[in-house]
């Protein structure tokens, strides 16, 4: 409230943007593998004035690393610095498709990114106009990279693996052994040279007998599924493959029942109706993938903030004052990104989620060989989406409990759900007894959700009806 004899104080004028940027450059091919090798130039663009040359934090091996900092410990001058350049940059891509991150880069100002080819020429592939403070480019190359041998080596004998993993009929998977077991194999095809060839099994059949959820009729559906062997020929074979075409998991059971729903109802003292409209808005009514897994989303803003706290943690717990020095301010700048390689996997800002299903797996995967945990904490899973990071709230000891619940069966969705709902969402459990479709959409996705779903409410409502 505003009294009549205190003035406003005016407000402090908004401090200008700083006119430099952090720009990140990863090189992937359109199976989002990384491309190695790649010899790059990056140039200022075409038309813009000349600025400050480029540093470069150390994020590579095999780049150069030029200060940032001037000698005695005090920062190196970019803003007044009275040196103008033309800035250019040549380097080399790395096993994990990094090229370099430019750490004084001009807002706004174009950067060509040119490719050498065969020739020994540089060609034009990409203009990028970096605009926020932290930017991460992935220049994707419209062809696949993938090898082919036509003879095997000493050294390809004795590293080529062909016990490919197989899921037994009725197998639990658990998230470790699809990790360990099946990572390698989730995302692309394999391209394998073996003395001999991959000859299929016998193909097993199995009937599936699934209940459409409105109207009661029942549906039989016939998969088959295909294991993979070996037979020496005597003469080397090059074959492409993709393991994941079958099953990857039993859960039982694979889809919530109609008591489940009232059990679940009952627990949270709200219609059966509420329940499900949150299920058929957040997994469309399918707590499963068709391969068996639960459906999961990858957010990597939040392995990037939670690999931040980590790495605060542990820099605190060295006692490394780097972050804070005492007697100086707190500066509002974003972290360093403890993985600048993988701007796709670890970034603090616009998620780029990409495709549904084993997409996300594969993001997951090798989220996880940077550190599993947070892999885990960093997904949204199954039919009500609920993040990994609340796995305490929901019950669970650790993450990795939370996520094999989810792969389970329903009646481990079911009660991590109830849970979750009666310990962390309270004001969203009101919502759904009250029919209070926003207050519910403002708990589940917090109080920005109209900027990132402005049609959950309205979806909410419109499912409600529908299953009343």
């Amino acid at each position: 409230m505003n009294h009549p004899h205190h003035a406003p104080r005016p407000s402090a004028p908004k401090a200008p943007p700083s006119p430099y940027v952090e720009v990140t450059f990863v090189f992937r091919d359109v199976l989002q593998k990384p491309i190695e090798g790649l010899s790059i130039r990056l140039v200022a663009g075409a038309g813009a004035p000349p600025t400050d040359p480029w540093t470069f934090r150390p994020d590579s091996d095999n780049q150069p690393d030029l200060p940032t900092s001037a000698p005695g410990g005090a920062s190196a001058p970019v803003a007044d610095s009275p040196v103008q350049v033309t800035n250019r940059e040549e380097g080399v891509t790395d096993a994990s498709g990094y090229l370099v991150t430019i750490h004084n880069a001009a807002r706004n100002q174009p950067i060509d990114v040119l490719v050498k080819n065969r020739r020994g020429e540089y060609v034009w592939k990409a203009t990028v106009t970096p605009k926020k403070d932290i930017s991460a480019f992935t220049i994707v190359s419209p062809e696949y990279h993938l090898e082919a041998t036509t003879q095997l080596t000493p050294k390809e004998e004795f590293e080529q693996d062909l016990n490919l993993p197989i899921v037994k009929q009725g197998e639990v998977m658990t998230i470790e052994r699809l990790v360990k077991d099946f990572g390698p194999y989730i995302g692309w095809s394999q391209k394998v040279t073996e003395q001999g060839k991959v000859k299929k099994d016998t193909a097993t059949s199995k009937k599936e007998v699934t209940e459409d959820e409105q109207t009661h009729k029942k549906k039989t559906k016939i998969t088959i599924e295909h294991h993979y062997k070996v037979v020496d020929t005597g003469k080397p074979t090059t074959v492409a493959f993709n393991v994941l075409g079958s099953r990857l998991n039993y859960p039982s059971p694979s889809s919530f029942s109609e008591e489940q729903y009232q059990s679940m109802a009952a627990q949270l003292k709200v219609e059966v109706a509420a329940v499900k409209a949150i299920v058929m808005q957040e997994s469309q009514g399918h707590p499963y993938l068709e391969n068996g897994l639960p459906a999961i989303l990858y957010e990597r803003r939040h392995f990037f903030a939670f690999a931040v706290e980590k790495q605060k943690l542990a820099d605190r717990q060295q006692g490394s004052g780097a972050d804070n020095p005492k007697g100086k301010a707190k500066k509002k700048n974003t972290p360093k990104n403890p993985y600048p390689n993988f701007p796709e996997l670890c970034f603090p800002n616009g998620d780029n989620y990409g495709p549904g299903g084993l997409h996300q797996y594969e993001k997951l995967v090798r989220a996880s060989e940077l550190d599993f945990e947070i892999a885990l904490k960093s997904c949204s899973w199954g039919g009500f989406q609920i993040l990994g990071e609340y796995y305490a709230s929901c019950g669970c000891q650790t993450v990795f409990e939370f996520a094999n619940k989810f792969m389970s069966g329903t009646d481990g969705q079911a009660k991590i759900f109830t849970a979750f709902m009666l310990n962390l969402k309270t004001d969203g459990v009101e919502g759904l007894r009250t029919h209070n479709w926003e207050q519910v959409a403002r708990s589940y996705n917090g109080k920005f959700w109209k900027k990132k779903n402005p049609e959950y409410a309205i979806n909410l409502a419109k499912y409600y009806e529908q299953f009343k």
